[in-house]
């Protein structure tokens, strides 16, 4: 006896490949699904974190800012104080230099052969009007008050002959600036009394 297969075996292989690719495909897009999940609830959460790491970063930022806000105002109020100090140098350097330039010119003056006459002072300009017994006494005045940290620039403005008691004498004028020395110490003052 003969059996005829009636049933389409090509149709059911067929199907059958067919159900299997779909099912291949069902499970790759399944697990494609599933590592793009992953993937993205990964992101989410490190979004998530840096998120908080921000925030917190925030915070610290705020705390610091305060702790620089106070380093600025006292580095203003240093500042503001080293300014005082400098004024308050300066006005103790400026508040004798009168008196160390008098004393200056008295110490230098040769008594026994010039004679200041006049002596004005406007800022730190210096103008002395005298009598001296010659030329020559008058330059090494001039020499003598280069010397002093107290006064600088001497120059001569005016010499003349000048008659008194009989005797034939120079007048002069001379124009000085006035500094400050940097250092105003015993030694100091005592190495220029000593010229």
């Amino acid at each position: 006896m003969v059996y005829i297969n009636l049933l389409p075996i090509k149709e059911i292989k067929q199907h059958a490949k067919a159900v299997q690719q779909l099912t291949l495909f069902a499970v790759c897009f399944v697990t494609v699904l599933a590592a793009i999940g992953a993937v993205g609830f990964y992101q989410a959460s490190k979004a998530s974190q840096l998120q908080q790491d921000i925030a917190a970063l925030k915070q610290e930022k705020q705390r610091y800012q305060q702790v620089l806000d106070q380093i600025k105002k006292f580095e203003q109020d240093k500042k503001n104080i080293e300014n005082r100090i400098a004024v308050i140098k300066r006005l103790q350097k400026t508040s004798a230099l009168t008196v160390h330039v008098l004393d200056e010119i008295a110490n230098l003056t040769p008594t026994k052969r010039i004679w200041i006459e006049s002596l004005s002072q406007s800022g730190t300009s210096l103008s002395l009007k005298g009598t001296a017994l010659d030329n020559q006494t008058v330059a090494n005045y001039m020499e003598t008050l280069k010397t002093s940290p107290y006064i600088g620039g001497v120059n001569l403005s005016n010499s003349s002959l000048k008659k008194y008691a009989g005797r034939n004498l120079k007048s002069f004028a001379l124009s000085c600036s006035i500094n400050i020395p940097e250092t105003t110490g015993p030694a100091k003052v005592a190495q220029t009394k000593k010229q």
